[in-house]
């Protein structure tokens, strides 16, 4: 989809820290200078990066409230406490604040005495504040004194959100103690609609998961969550599209209440017309099929268009209750390629195609009392953007030209500012400086930290914020929150606080005051990932054909590529005669393959460290654990290749000494052995922890096998393999076990020649 590109400039308050970042190349020790910077930037700016002094009191409250007023006294709250419902206070209040404090801090308020938390609410709090009614209904004011906590919202909503907010701030003490700031926060958002964009087309959570996600956004104050479903729906009315353990009806009508219980709207998303591979790869709807291809339908056949109002139909059955529905209209290349199409395929008709869909589809959905957001981009014209129906949301990024977003709001057209958390890179998001795919980039946080004040700067008519984490490579969900988070922090409160302070406050409020700092761990992350990525070569694929074309046109970049590593030549059989090529080729991989080796230790010691001592969301730390070791594996194979070249090469220049040849290679093939093993119980335990969280990718239920045809259009990482083994496609493809094979035949066959005896073991090692 829509990929935010990196052009933001890193600003910071103090020139002095500008100085400094533009010196931050993507070396270890400079991707670490970013840890540095950021708690020096901490402590030099959170005096006077805005009004909120809660940090520099020893408070985190994300996304950081527009006023506080506080003493600098701490209260002091226990289990003495008790919860009382004012005037207009609810149970989904009091409900989320007693539970919530249970679940999160293991508090009770169960007191019987003086000291008490009161819910309520008025409707006019805030009318001398805000003057935009949507936003006045989610604002709050919370009044914290010795004995007395009073919670108003200027609406349920409100109420809710200034609870969430009081369950961060408690900040624990010992003997099931807690301290609040003594003082006053008025609250409210800048921009109503809060999206985190859930993509499922790789992967299915199981309901619990989604359920605590649920939980967390709502914590956090995300109000929307973008689902894209694809095939993970059992769509009633063409039960073959939804994959093998769909969710049911039922169970979507489950979530769907659950997430109105938290205020959010679990908005679906249905990609269509284009990303239909999951539903043309079925042959009964092959006919369906634009120029052949499964990527996309024939937009000009009715019943193309009927099979996806059928399946918006299911979708909308299993959401009740929901105001808006996502139209994707996402990356639709070929619109009007049909030879059911009258009009000749150029760029006019294309866009018009696409507009005709779009008017069609808002049309259906708003009789259907559904608000209908949409990706509004690329193949139409800007010179059509008047023919969309007034009411349609749509996205822009931060570059998008202002005479574009002018011409959106000319047509009645609300934006959400579009931010990317993730777009294609792999295990890890680049949320810090980086050197990715050959150009320095500033991070995601960065941008994401500047798209709205960008956005605004073009006189955008923003109704909230979009915050992308696409599927496409495969990456555990649990790497998104502080992308998500991170995004709505600046749409609650548009460019405050300073990005380190957010950063920071989202550490204490996801993991719990007094955990350990895992700015670091994060960084260290990245730095694996973008090793992993950049590590392989990419050589014509022999998995799959060419493609059918990409956004340039039919037949254009249609080539595909798997990514491997060239293993270590073998020794000729009779001689033992070889050349180094591994250490030759991978010289500038292996150096740097050392120096992580040293930064991958510390980090796996920092995730052990915090999977016993961070307060809350221990599993995400074993989803990131289970990352740093499949880091550490790609690290260990290239350093342990080159030694064993090294060893081939003792070997080889062994000359007569004929058992020492022989013990040269019989130390290679151990390694082999031992890098062999290393991998199986790193993946058992990787797919241990992902499928805590997950179903098995593509799995096979009550006797339905799934149905795996590649996309004739995109190739994602994460398609290459039925299961969660497209991260160890790479080294499946250099074949070590095979490798290991021929070296095994090769010694057996030189020792035998060379009358070397081999012990009984070490052929049965040999043999097996």
């Amino acid at each position: 989809m829509m990929e935010t590109s990196m052009k933001s400039i890193l600003v910071l308050e103090n020139s002095n820290y500008k100085k400094i970042l533009k010196q931050i190349i993507l070396t270890r020790k400079r991707l670490l200078a970013w840890v540095f910077l950021f708690a020096m930037t901490l402590i030099c700016q959170i005096g006077f990066s805005f009004s909120n002094d809660l940090r520099s009191n020893g408070y985190s409250l994300i996304p950081a409230p527009q006023q506080v007023k506080i003493t600098g006294i701490n209260v002091i709250v226990d289990q003495s406490w008790k919860v009382n419902v004012g005037n207009g206070g609810t149970e989904l209040s009091y409900n989320g604040l007693v539970k919530g404090a249970e679940s999160l801090l293991n508090l009770s308020f169960n007191g019987s005495g003086s000291k008490e938390i009161i819910l309520a609410v008025s409707n006019d709090l805030l009318d001398k504040l805000v003057t935009d009614r949507e936003l006045a209904k989610q604002g709050y004011k919370l009044e914290i004194a010795a004995d007395r906590i009073v919670i108003i919202g200027n609406s349920e909503i409100g109420l809710y959100y200034g609870v969430q907010s009081l369950l961060q701030l408690l900040r624990p003490l010992r003997n099931g103690k807690f301290t609040l700031p003594e003082g006053t926060i008025t609250d409210w958002p800048d921009l109503q609609l809060r999206m985190a964009h859930w993509d499922t087309k790789h992967h299915q959570d199981r309901i619990e998961t989604l359920k605590r996600y649920l939980d967390q956004s709502a914590y956090f104050k995300i109000n929307a969550i973008a689902y894209e479903i694809e095939d993970k729906y059992e769509y009633p009315s063409h039960p073959i599209i939804g994959a093998p353990g769909a969710f049911t009806k039922e169970e979507m009508q489950e979530l769907s209440a659950y997430a109105l219980e938290k205020y959010i709207q679990f908005i679906p998303v249905i990609q269509s017309p284009a990303h239909m591979a999951y539903v043309l790869k079925h042959e009964e709807f092959a006919h369906l099929r634009a120029d052949g291809m499964n990527y996309q339908v024939c937009l000009c056949d009715d019943e193309a268009i009927e099979l996806i109002f059928d399946m918006y139909q299911d979708v909308i059955d299993a959401t009740p209750g929901m105001d808006y529905f996502y139209v994707s209209t996402d990356e639709l290349y070929y619109a009007g390629t049909c030879g059911k199409c009258k009009k000749e395929y150029n760029d006019v008709n294309r866009s018009q195609a696409w507009v005709d869909f779009a008017n069609m589809a808002y049309d259906w959905l708003k009789k259907r009392n559904r608000i209908m957001l949409s990706w509004i981009e690329y193949p139409l014209l800007q010179s059509d953007l008047k023919k969309l129906p007034s009411g349609l949301i749509g996205p822009i990024r931060d570059e998008e030209p202002k005479d574009w977003i002018d011409d959106m709001k000319k047509a009645g057209i609300k934006q959400f500012a579009y931010s990317s958390m993730q777009g294609n890179e792999m295990l890890f998001p680049n949320y810090f400086p980086t050197f990715f795919r050959g150009r320095e980039i500033k991070g995601r946080l960065e941008d994401a930290s500047k798209t709205v004040p960008k956005t605004l700067k073009n006189e955008a008519d923003l109704i909230g914020t979009f915050a992308a984490a696409w599927g496409d490579a495969g990456l555990h969900n649990e790497t998104f929150w502080l992308g998500w988070v991170t995004v709505n922090q600046y749409a609650w409160s548009i460019e405050q606080p300073v990005l380190e302070q957010s950063t920071a406050d989202f550490m204490d409020t996801f993991y719990g005051y007094g955990s350990p700092d895992l700015v670091e761990a994060y960084v260290l992350l990245e730095e694996g990932a973008r090793y992993y990525e950049g590590l392989w070569d990419h050589v014509i694929s022999k998995e799959r054909g060419p493609g059918y074309g990409s956004s340039r046109g039919k037949g254009i970049g249609v080539d595909r590529f798997d990514i491997t590593l060239t293993l270590p030549p073998l020794p000729s059989e009779g001689d033992l005669v070889m050349f180094p090529e591994f250490k030759e080729k991978y010289e500038d991989k292996i150096k740097k393959a050392k120096e992580l080796k040293v930064s991958n230790d510390r980090l796996i010691a920092m995730l052990q460290n915090a999977l016993t001592s961070v307060k809350r969301n221990r599993y995400n730390i074993e989803v990131l654990l289970s990352l740093a070791y499949l880091e550490r594996h790609t690290i260990n194979t290239v350093l342990n290749l080159a030694k064993v070249e090294d060893q081939l090469l003792e070997a080889a220049s062994a000359r007569l000494d004929f058992a020492k040849g022989v013990s040269q290679l019989f130390e290679a093939y151990k390694m082999v052995d031992e890098m062999i093993e290393e991998e199986k119980v790193m993946w058992e335990n990787f797919v241990t922890v992902w499928e805590k969280s997950q179903f098995p990718k593509c799995r096979s239920v009550n006797g339905r096998d799934f149905v795996h045809v590649f996309d004739d259009v995109k190739d994602h990482f994460a398609d290459r393999r039925l299961g969660l083994e497209y991260m160890m496609a790479p080294f499946e493809r250099m074949d070590l076990e095979g490798w290991q094979k021929q070296l095994s035949s090769i010694i057996q066959s030189y020792a035998k020649a060379k009358n070397v005896p081999i012990k009984a073991s070490e052929i049965e090692r040999l043999e097996h």
